[in-house]
């Protein structure tokens, strides 16, 4: 009997991976801390300790750390803890503050003279609770401060973060009826909230900052506003040197005035701009009088000022005083700094030109959270580490340098008047590899995965994808199960805590029957791009396991002889049915519809079971959707 081919029709089929945008991120911290104050009497040569309290704020809220103030100069006090810690020195080299990670879970103070010294702390103990807020558009974020009910003893603030590469900066902080709110610091990607109450933050879509850069002031400039008053900047008055961006403004108003009392006047000073932070706003008064009753307490000298930071190429003073008010406006400008990335450091190269027609240059690396700046060494192979807000003596003032608690930033200054360091500093870094979660559809972990990224090695875990990053950026991941491609990612935030990624992976059933819609056992079942295969049982039935969505094609060969193909779409658990030309099995010989009609042509069942035996050949292949 001749090959047959039947086609019933033709199918595509789509093994395409699932495209998965993990989107920038804005992190949302709810901080809630307690502060202390106490003395510690300490034995010569002996030793106290501090420990993280037992008491917690709230549910949700994780130890984040303590800060001990030393009320005092403590010369013969050292100090270690069993994890993180970073010092604040006094002008006299002395410890005043001391960080501590919540790594570790104690502080020991030693005392290494001979006497008892009575130390007073003030320490302040914080916890966080830590959500993130997915970043497509433009976005209003609702915070109250606090987010609920916290243990006696606890206040509460709260911070926003966006990472400095991603596409978005803050726009304004407002009360929930639009009003402007004042008590908070900002800046293009933080807000702090220090005072209880119901916020709105927009966020919108905005500039992204270098993760490694170069900050530079330039020249102080200076400006009156008369009596009710204004004076703009539009930023075309700042020669901004070629290569650098303007970043703003530190902008600094005041005036003062004499008045009978009884006549004091009123109004204010305003500064207003794209984005500003108030550094500190004064309204002074000063009743002056002699010891004796010669001058009688009749004049009120009054002093205000205002200084802020304005962040974009405008601003404008105004006031509604009678009086004139002075502005020193000194603008700050920016660029991406030179800078190499290792899996375990950054290099930052600092020329004479970008150290050149500034008052001071600083070079500000603001990284992930799944980074650690570890330590910084200059170019003339200085190290610095363990330290944050700093001052070195340096040339002819004193070097500021920093790596916050937290290790998630650091600046040092490369230059500051005339005094310069020009050359390769090197950031030590400590990474976390990112871990990207796997689950299928039912929130289960899965296994049998591989993975590659475009910019960093990446490996796979039952449940988890890891990557080792070492560069601030976004990247691109593919993830695949069972060798097949399952997922395309693209990651444009480096957190702790990523989105998972979830694959569709679902049972499929194949029940294999015949012309008369008999079931078929013994059939081989395969699925076409997807490692899957088995025989049916005496049901005619199969069960795949764990099989990734997609279209696919079922390929069922009976015996050698019948072959029968159908497309499947597996979104869902699936159970297909594939109906085949067989009308019996007679001696592990599948006997086809066609088959049975030679019969009627005079030949027996026994001699056709005798010839096809003979002859072994394909009888039939179908092909159906």
């Amino acid at each position: 009997m001749n090959k047959l081919l039947i086609t019933l029709a033709l199918a595509t089929l789509a093994l395409a991976a699932t495209t998965v945008v993990i989107p920038p991120m804005a992190k949302l911290e709810q901080i809630a801390y307690k502060v202390e104050e106490t003395t510690l009497k300490i034995q010569g040569a002996g030793f106290a300790t501090l420990a993280k309290p037992y008491v917690t704020p709230g549910e949700g809220y994780v130890y984040a750390g303590m800060r001990i103030e030393f009320l005092g100069a403590y010369p013969s006090i050292q100090i270690g803890a069993d994890g993180q810690l970073s010092k604040t020195f006094d002008q006299n080299g002395f410890v005043s503050t001391v960080y501590v990670g919540p790594d570790a879970s104690k502080v020991t103070l030693v005392n290494t003279a001979k006497e008892a010294v009575e130390v007073k702390v003030r320490i302040t103990y914080t916890y966080v609770k830590a959500s993130y807020i997915p970043l497509s558009g433009d976005a209003v974020v609702e915070v109250n401060v606090p987010d609920g009910k916290l243990a006696q003893g606890f206040n509460a603030m709260a911070r926003l973060t966006i990472e400095p590469y991603a596409p978005f900066v803050v726009k304004a902080v407002e009360r929930p009826d639009g009003t402007p709110a004042t008590v908070y610091r900002v800046e293009p990607k933080v807000v702090e909230i220090n005072t209880p109450g119901k916020y709105k933050i927009t966020i919108t879509q905005g500039a992204a900052l270098p993760a490694a850069m170069l900050v530079k002031s330039l020249s102080k400039q200076t400006a009156t506003v008369t009596a009710g008053g204004e004076f703009a900047v539009t930023g075309a008055e700042v020669g901004v040197p070629q290569g650098w961006k303007l970043l703003g403004y530190a902008v600094f108003a005041y005036t003062a005035d004499a008045n009978l009392i009884g006549k004091e006047v009123t109004g204010d000073i305003k500064i207003d701009g794209g984005l500003v932070d108030t550094i500190t706003d004064v309204n002074q008064n000063i009743i002056v009088r002699s010891v004796s009753y010669l001058v009688p307490p009749v004049w009120n000298f009054n002093i205000r000022y205002k200084i802020a930071l304005v962040y974009g190429e405008q601003f404008k003073v105004s006031t509604t005083l009678p009086s004139t008010v002075n502005v020193i406006y000194i603008p700050l400008v920016y660029r991406e700094a030179q800078v190499k990335w290792l899996p375990d450091r950054a290099l930052v190269n600092v020329t004479d030109a970008d150290v050149a027609d500034g008052q001071w240059t600083a070079v500000v690396l603001q990284l992930p959270e799944l980074a650690k700046i570890v330590s910084i060494r200059t170019p003339g192979n200085a190290m610095i580490s363990n330290a944050t807000d700093v001052r070195l003596v340096w040339g002819g003032g004193l070097r500021a340098v920093s790596i916050s608690p937290d290790g998630r930033q650091a600046y040092i200054i490369a230059q500051l008047g005339d005094t310069k360091e020009t050359g390769m500093y090197t950031f030590m870094i400590n990474w976390k590899p990112m871990r990207i979660p796997v689950i299928d559809t039912k929130g289960r972990a899965v296994g049998d995965l591989s993975a590659s990224a475009d910019k960093f090695d990446a490996s796979a875990s039952v449940g988890y994808v890891e990557v080792k990053v070492y560069k601030p950026e976004p990247f691109a991941l593919d993830i695949s199960y069972k060798g097949i491609p399952a997922a395309h990612v693209e990651v444009n935030s480096l957190v702790e805590k990523p989105q998972a990624v979830t694959l569709g992976i679902y049972t499929v059933k194949v029940v294999v029957v015949g012309a008369l819609n008999q079931p078929i056992a013994q059939a081989s079942v395969s699925l076409e791009g997807f490692p899957a295969s088995g025989k049916t049982d005496g049901a005619g039935s199969l069960v795949f396991q764990d099989v990734l969505e997609g279209t696919y094609k079922i390929n069922v060969d009976i015996g050698g002889r019948v072959k029968v193909s159908e497309v499947i779409e597996v979104r869902g658990d699936t159970e297909k049915i594939v109906k085949t030309p067989v009308v019996a099995i007679v001696g592990g010989v599948p006997i086809t519809t066609l088959d049975a009609i030679a019969t009627v042509g005079g030949l027996s069942a026994a001699g056709l079971y005798f010839a096809l035996t003979r002859r072994k050949e394909s009888v039939a292949e179908v092909e159906q959707i």
